[in-house]
């Protein structure tokens, strides 16, 4: 019985512990400069993704890999973390269009996906994880829009 006991309860505490979410082929925030450069060299946008303190949840996984599919090709991707926005090593290399966004995010369970011009000077499009869960006419409009800003580029 005991062992039958402490199976259960080795279950009960291993299930919070989900694995965190990965956004597919995303850099990190400290590699922002290198992809800032690679879009202007390739005509491309930038997108910067930001997630929520929650790493484990399911719906922003799900809605980072729509969030992916809807940028492929138009925009090379940097993850910036919500711990992160208190580093000022890091915000302070950030234009204030990007700051001005990342300062309005949601917290805790959250990504969204936030295009902006090679310059990171205008914001094109930007999309959170309700819409890109839930809202396809929403993901549609987001990505004709960053689509038809990539081929402003060219």
């Amino acid at each position: 019985m005991k062992s039958l006991l402490t199976f259960f309860v080795a279950v009960g505490f291993s299930l919070p512990f989900a694995a965190a979410y990965e956004v597919s082929g995303a850099k990190p925030i400290e590699k922002l400069d290198e992809e800032v450069a690679k879009v202007k060299a390739s005509k491309k946008l930038i997108c910067i993704v930001y997630t929520g303190s929650d790493e484990s949840c399911p719906n922003c996984a799900e809605a980072a890999e729509a969030g992916v599919k809807a940028v492929r090709g138009v925009a090379e991707c940097v993850v910036i973390k919500e711990v992160q926005l208190k580093d000022a090593a890091i915000t302070g290399k950030l234009t204030p269009a990007v700051n001005k966004v990342l300062s309005s995010q949601s917290r805790m369970a959250w990504v969204s996906f936030s295009v902006f011009d090679p310059d990171m000077n205008t914001l094109i499009a930007t999309i959170g994880r309700m819409e890109l869960q839930k809202d396809k006419k929403a993901v549609k409009e987001f990505t004709e829009k960053i689509k038809a800003a990539k081929a402003e580029l060219k």
